[in-house]
């Protein structure tokens, strides 16, 4: 090197050891920034702090970053030391460019400053290799202009701030691992975590009791190895559904360890990491077995109940708190000639005369909300088309508890009373020791239908009364086990649905509760969908032969339960109505526009009439009469509520003996909702 090479170094240079002195061996003119005796101000300047800082300093300078650094960054650099003074920023760090090029391009068009906090970094100061953390700080600096021409990077050491924090993170963490399983070995029920590879990774002291298998006899055994393969088999499409990322929920019946089977009820949640993909999933396992066999005796009470009632020779109904009715016994049915499902609710009042219909609902109304027992006549036509005279005697019902449930009545036909009593206003002097005796005859019966409807109201509450005594104590029983809410709820349930009559849960109902129920939207993979409802449809498929075509299916967003009854409907439909066709050809499809997916489900089956097509989506209403097609005419009313709640379409084409195609339609995921799912 030369003595005037040194001196413009020296010029400027007063300080920096190795660095300064490969600085003088370098032909700066063959470099993109030039020759040293044309460097600017600016730029001497910026070498002379970066040399002369104890800190790790790195300066990128001009449009090609060409790169100094002084003494201290040099272990930083490892290998790439010496080469990378004075080489231009891409050259020598290509490999992690594309995660480079961002932050500093991103200084030099704003002009602000940024931080990169506790970066890994592997150093060799001391003859070996050692993980250390560095914040790495970048500077805007400007030229004589007033231009951004360059950019200082200060690192500062953070390798005993970071290992500090870790180490307090790991004993939080220790403590928190050991609250947790104090917490989860004191609930009642099993719980496990299974990762994506399905290896258990936890399981509480419940498991242990239930299975046998201590925690460390199964940790990182994958699930078919523990349960055994007929198990696991039984398991597995809810596995590898919850791995998919949807919550599961089922029931079933397992082997106990001490003989016999228990039902349990299983709830399977994904869990995700931070980048959203599914890491495993939490089980949590619970034993049912007291609660399945309190819905037996319940079943069991409610159908005795229907027998009693049904074999009574007077017409029984029931209403619950909203004044509807919810109950008819077979006397009624036959009496009017109409289905259950047509009478429910309101549906009764259509055979009331339209003459007496104003007095009947005032008198039931006052004595409803008066809480007070009413007897009324009034006009109800019968099967045959005929108005008949009844009378009408009801009582409100009430709880143990004294909570009011409803009323239940019972009526009896007075046609032949009313004919009688019109001969006697008509011959009342002629007759009238006859009209003495009838209307003494008439009283009797009055008397004895009082006596009767108090008595048949005695007898109904009997048995719920056992019921709910029969609850109570499973309750005080089970008291001291410690029972989980869920499971104390359950036995609430079943205690208040003894008390209110046995009241008849059915598709109405679910009609009901569909305009009402809170919706969850989620993505949705309608294919998936598909495919569970097939897999419930399994008892109407048996035997049979299908020809499925289960095009692609797009995602959508929706609640699932909702959607899932959708298909259903629609897909059982298709099943049903082929009954007659050998093979059957169902297909489920999609078709789209701007703003819209139509689905579609078609069958080869008996089809229908289009003339009646506007009937189709009613409450009740059936366009197959033959009982080889059993319904309620509710499903398609579901359908309907369901799609119109997602602000969609539905609608259907169909040709007899030729098939029908049912088509729905959601909104379309926008496309910014898809890049943020992605």
């Amino acid at each position: 090197m030369t003595e005037a090479k040194a001196a413009i170094f020296n010029d400027f240079l007063n300080r920096g050891g190795e660095i300064k002195m490969l600085m003088q061996s370098i032909n700066w003119a063959a470099t993109p920034i030039g020759s040293a005796k044309s460097w600017l101000q600016s730029l001497r300047t910026s070498i002379s702090i970066c040399l002369g800082s104890p800190l790790p300093m790195m300066l990128f300078w001009g449009a090609d970053l060409v790169q100094f650094y002084d003494d201290a960054y040099r272990p930083l650099l490892g290998t790439k030391h010496p080469s990378a003074l004075g080489q231009r920023a891409q050259e020598c760090w290509y490999q992690t460019w594309d995660v480079m090029e961002p932050i500093l391009a991103g200084v030099l068009i704003t002009g602000q400053a940024t931080c990169l906090e506790n970066q890994l970094r592997l150093v060799n100061r001391y003859g070996y290799v050692e993980e250390c953390y560095f914040t790495f700080c970048y500077s805007p600096i400007e030229d004589e202009t007033g231009a951004i021409a360059g950019i200082l990077l200060v690192a500062t050491e953070t390798t005993a701030f970071v290992n500090a924090t870790k180490q307090t993170e790991h004993e939080t963490l220790k403590a928190e691992a050991a609250q947790l399983r104090l917490i989860t070995d004191t609930l009642p029920v099993l719980i496990s975590f299974v990762d994506a590879e399905q290896r258990y990774r936890f399981n509480n002291r419940e498991y242990e009791i239930w299975f046998g298998h201590s925690a460390t006899e199964v940790y990182g055994k994958y699930l078919w190895e523990v349960l055994g393969e007929s198990a696991y088999e039984a398991i597995r499409p809810y596995v590898e559904q919850v791995l998919t990322g949807q919550q599961v929920t089922y029931e079933t019946q397992v082997p106990y360890r001490y003989g016999g089977t228990r039902y349990i009820k299983c709830t399977y949640v994904p869990r995700f990491n931070s980048q959203g993909t599914v890491e495993g999933f939490v089980a949590l396992v619970s034993d049912i077995s007291e609660r399945k066999q309190a819905e037996a005796a319940l079943s069991e009470s409610e159908a005795r109940f229907r027998q009693m009632t049904d074999a009574a020779p007077i017409l029984v109904w029931m209403s619950g708190t909203d004044k509807l009715c919810n109950y008819f016994n077979q006397t009624w049915l036959d009496f009017t000639g109409r289905t259950l499902e047509q009478e429910m609710g309101n549906g009764w009042t259509q055979g009331v005369h339209p003459d007496d219909f104003q007095y009947y609902l005032d008198t039931y109304t006052n004595a409803f909300d008066a809480r007070q027992n009413f007897k009324m006549e009034y006009r109800l036509r019968s099967f045959d088309g005929e108005y008949c005279w009844i009378l009408d005697a009801g009582v409100p019902r009430f709880a143990t508890n004294g909570e009011f449930l409803g009323y239940i009545g019972s009526c009896v036909d007075i046609q032949e009373r009313k004919q009688a009593e019109m001969e006697i206003w008509q011959f009342k002097e002629s007759l009238e020791q006859g009209i003495q005796e009838r209307t003494a005859q008439l009283k009797a019966a009055n008397q004895e239908l009082e006596s009767f409807s108090y008595s048949v109201s005695h007898d109904l509450r009997a048995p719920l009364r056992h019921i709910a005594g029969f609850v109570e104590l499973l309750q005080k029983r089970l008291k001291s086990a410690n029972l989980d809410e869920t499971s104390q709820r359950y036995l609430r349930t079943i205690a208040a649905t003894a008390k209110q009559a046995g009241i008849l849960i059915d598709e109405l109902l679910t009609f009901s509760r569909m305009g009402r129920t809170e919706m969850r939207y989620i993505n949705l993979n309608m294919k998936q969908l598909v495919r569970d409802v097939k897999r419930d449809l399994v008892t109407e498929t048996k035997g049979r032969t299908i020809h499925w075509q289960i095009e692609s299916l797009p995602e959508v967003q929706g609640d699932p339960s909702m959607l899932r009854l959708v298909l259903y409907n629609l897909i059982g439909n298709a099943v049903k109505y082929t009954q007659t066709q050998n093979p059957a050809k169902i297909t489920v499809g999609s078709t789209d526009d701007e703003n819209e997916v139509v689905f579609f489900v078609q069958d080869n089956g008996v089809g229908f009439n289009m003339q009646y097509v506007h009937k189709l989506f009613g409450v009740f209403q059936r366009l197959h009469t033959d009982p080889q097609f059993e319904g309620t005419g509710v499903g398609l009313a579901n359908v309907q509520r369901i799609i119109h709640r997602h602000n969609g379409r539905v609608w259907a084409e169909g040709v007899v003996g030729n098939g029908a195609t049912f088509y729905f339609s959601l909104p379309k995921l926008l496309r910014q909702e898809k890049e943020c799912k992605n």
